[in-house]
């Protein structure tokens, strides 16, 4: 017990702030009594009194934030320190302030597992990414990439371009990408997706783990091994399996540029993705040249200077035209054969 009886009137006022020198003196004595079950215990009714619509620790708050700014000396007779009587009040706020925490816990309201995110990676530009899973990876110029803002039942995203994908590995819920065209399944591994909407065909690229290859309908096509490409025909419906370095297909996720012996007609798609230009081959002949090289942080131009010294062609910069709008149009590249 308390050297003198609470006085509840005092406290009261104390509290609402509305009090004076000597209810001031009263209160302090009170918290730095030795013994002081009585104070907690009126504490206490005090904060169930509180409405159930009064922000938590209001009345509280307030007489720490008093006692905070007030100075206050410790007795040198009693031996006790300032940091002591901050203990006692702290004490009384925390205990109802996880009573108010545990029961938000219990009763907020639960956040909605079908809501998507949608990331987008603009045309000449790299996205990295991390999934709600922790599983990570890019995404390449012009492509985007949904999924749900909370992975519950499955670890399904939606992919329209070029992906680069790290995923964490989970026994009993399988990663899915899906396309238009197909979906890969896998269960923990590294592999890259392209299907942009303007090409005919979707190509996967396995380069560490074990992917499965769905169809349209999730009936299984086809269980990849590192280093191969599956590419899908678009046009034909028809599915080729082939034996790559799947370090060249995922090097754009590190900032390279390469090219291991594809024809000119594939480079400069490429070249139009990365730099985010437009390009017309105008000789038929041209499209096949094979190129092989690797560039990192290469101006265009330069790139092309360098295409042209093993390919009979030139090429030439439109001047870019105005829209409508007020904007320009993308800049286009002409390419002839010399």
């Amino acid at each position: 017990m308390s050297e003198k009886p609470i006085d509840k009137e005092r406290l009261g006022r104390f509290v609402r702030g509305s009090y004076s020198r000597t209810d001031y003196k009263h209160v302090k004595k009170q918290f730095q009594s030795e013994e002081d079950a009585d104070l907690l215990g009126e504490m206490q009714a005090h904060w169930e009194s509180l409405p159930a619509n009064q922000p938590l620790g209001a009345g509280l708050q307030v007489m720490l934030e008093r006692f905070q700014s007030t100075p206050l000396k410790k007795k040198e007779s009693t031996g006790r320190s300032i940091f002591k009587y901050y203990q006692r009040v702290a004490a009384v706020l925390f205990i109802p302030f996880l009573l108010a925490a545990a029961l938000w816990m219990l009763h907020a309201p639960k956040i909605a597992t079908d809501v998507m995110a949608t990331i987008h990676s603009p045309a000449g530009s790299r996205t990295e990414f991390v999934l709600p899973d922790g599983s990570t990876g890019w995404l390449n110029g012009g492509s985007k990439l949904s999924y749900p803002v909370v992975f519950s039942e499955n670890r399904d995203v939606e992919l329209e371009g070029e992906a680069y994908f790290e995923v964490v590995h989970q026994a009993n819920q399988p990663f899915r990408v899906k396309t238009d065209a197909l979906t890969v399944q896998v269960l923990g591994t590294s592999f890259n997706v392209a299907a942009y909407a303007d090409e005919t065909a979707v190509n996967v690229v396995l380069q560490q783990g074990k992917v499965q290859i769905l169809d349209r309908n999730d009936q299984l096509t086809y269980t990849m091994k590192p280093d191969e490409k599956f590419e899908l025909d678009l046009l034909g419906n028809k599915a080729t399996v082939s034996q790559v370095d799947a370090s060249v297909h995922t090097s754009w996720t590190k900032g390279l540029l390469r090219f291991d012996g594809e024809p000119l007609s594939e480079v400069v798609k490429k070249l139009a993705r990365w730099y985010n230009v437009d390009f017309e081959i105008r000789d038929e002949q041209l499209q096949a040249y094979n190129f092989r090289a690797t560039f990192k942080d290469e101006q265009l131009d330069e790139i092309l200077r360098m295409i042209s010294l093993t390919t009979p062609m030139k090429y030439r910069m439109e001047e870019r035209k105005l829209n409508k709008d007020g904007t320009y149009m993308k800049k286009k590249i002409i390419i002839e054969r010399r």
